[in-house]
């Protein structure tokens, strides 16, 4: 068993282009995830839900643009009844949507429920990202930060658990790093260039050497609230590959690491959660010189 290399990025893969229809991407980017969060502030913490929603409706209104007028983008009333904790709250519903179209650069006089637009993928993921950063923003301006940030952990764990039917199982790490190798019918991952390593007694570590998502919202400051949006959701969602897989990641792009150390413990095997030492992590593969760049600007 040798390391291999998966993905490919260059930072112009930001500017290339792509094609969505905005009501589709935004049921599943946007009005899902924020019906969840409702729903689950409703039930955790019932007395904070009013203010929370006036902070995040206030906000996106606030970032909104002309000629991008909450007015002009009317919901669906089939779309509105799919999303049961958020239609209670058409004006938050309304105004995140105008500030998707926004940052999708969608142009506002047409349909946004019928036609396509394109866009550029640095578009496109801030489209959905910053929505989940000032999400998270704005329960750190209702409540104190470290309960704000406790909270918003806990609701992204329970709501990327009802993704797992989405997500493929697989009964061992071998079975998990075999699926991870490069097919030729497989066009290669865009934007995450990844050093899938050797598993050794019950751990898998990949060192992952690019992050799109990092260099997509790099403008917003919040470091923390950019790792609670871009990276925290991978916890859980390994754990949904197999119950008895557990993610520990001690650097990351976002936080400003010269890469993601992630290491996948099968507890079966080994639960000794350990993670390794950075010093391994570097000798996995030879590091990119922007790596040894950022490692140096670090140390």
């Amino acid at each position: 068993m040798e390391p291999f290399v998966t993905g490919q990025y260059q930072i112009s893969d930001l500017d290339k282009t792509r094609e969505i229809q905005p009501l589709e991407y935004a049921e599943k980017t946007i009005l899902k995830r924020l019906n969840y969060l409702i729903g689950f502030l409703k039930k955790e913490t019932p007395g904070l839900l009013p203010s929370y929603v006036v902070r995040l409706n206030n906000k996106f209104v606030s970032f909104l643009k002309r000629p991008y007028k909450i007015s002009q983008f009317k919901i669906p009333t089939k779309l509105s009844n799919q999303f049961m904790h958020l239609k209670v709250y058409p004006e938050l519903m309304q105004s995140s949507i105008a500030y998707y179209l926004q940052l999708l650069n969608f142009d506002y006089t047409k349909d946004w429920t019928k036609a396509k637009v394109k866009l550029t993928n640095k578009d496109y993921i801030q489209s959905f990202l910053n929505q989940r950063y000032y999400n998270a923003q704005a329960l750190t301006e209702v409540i104190e930060r470290n309960k704000a940030v406790e909270l918003y952990k806990n609701y992204l764990t329970s709501y990327v658990k009802t993704l797992a039917p989405e997500i493929p199982p697989y009964e061992s790490l071998e079975e998990f790093r075999e699926a991870r190798k490069p097919k030729k019918e497989n066009p290669p991952n865009i934007g995450w260039v990844t050093v899938q390593g050797i598993i050794e007694n019950g751990k898998f570590p990949q060192r992952k050497d690019t992050c799109i998502w990092h260099d997509a919202i790099v403008e917003l400051p919040d470091t923390e609230l950019k790792y609670l949006a871009a990276c925290y959701g991978d916890f859980q969602s390994y754990n949904n590959n197999n119950k008895h897989f557990i993610l520990t990641m001690e650097h990351t792009i976002v936080a400003g690491d010269p890469y993601c150390s992630c290491v996948l413990h099968d507890t079966r095997i080994n639960d000794d959660l350990n993670h390794p030492s950075m010093e391994f992590f570097d000798n996995m593969w030879p590091l990119a010189e922007h790596q040894l760049r950022k490692r140096n600007e670090n140390e």
